[in-house]
């Protein structure tokens, strides 16, 4: 057995595990029901982490957008953070499509 590898067969398994997590997250957060009655404005959630952002959508649908253009898909909502959202802060939500625009949280929102 290799030293440096010393259980090979576990990696795949330990990555499922994590995929399946992050599936399951993610199910949790993006629950497509309509917002809830006393939500029926969209709240300001620019320059909040994602799951805050969930949280103060009260399960509302939400669209995602990479931020820095490149396409990546949210498997932490926790490592990311929005930049920017649609509809704008106060608009009413009934029937709107919602859309962040979101970062790593390390990243600077913007081109920055």
């Amino acid at each position: 057995m290799n030293s440096k590898h010393p259980h090979p067969t576990r990696a795949p398994h330990m990555l499922r595990a994590a995929l399946v997590t992050a599936v399951l997250t993610l199910t949790a957060l993006t629950a497509t029901s309509p917002a809830h009655a006393g939500s029926d404005t969209m709240p300001d959630v620019r320059n909040k982490r994602l799951t805050a952002a969930y949280q103060a959508l009260h399960h509302t649908a939400v669209q995602l957008k990479d931020g820095r253009g490149a396409g990546r898909h949210v498997l932490w909502p926790s490592n990311w953070k929005v930049c920017a959202q649609q509809p704008r802060a106060g608009a009413p939500l009934k029937n709107q499509k919602v859309t962040l625009t979101v970062v790593k949280s390390r990243e600077v929102c913007g081109n920055g």
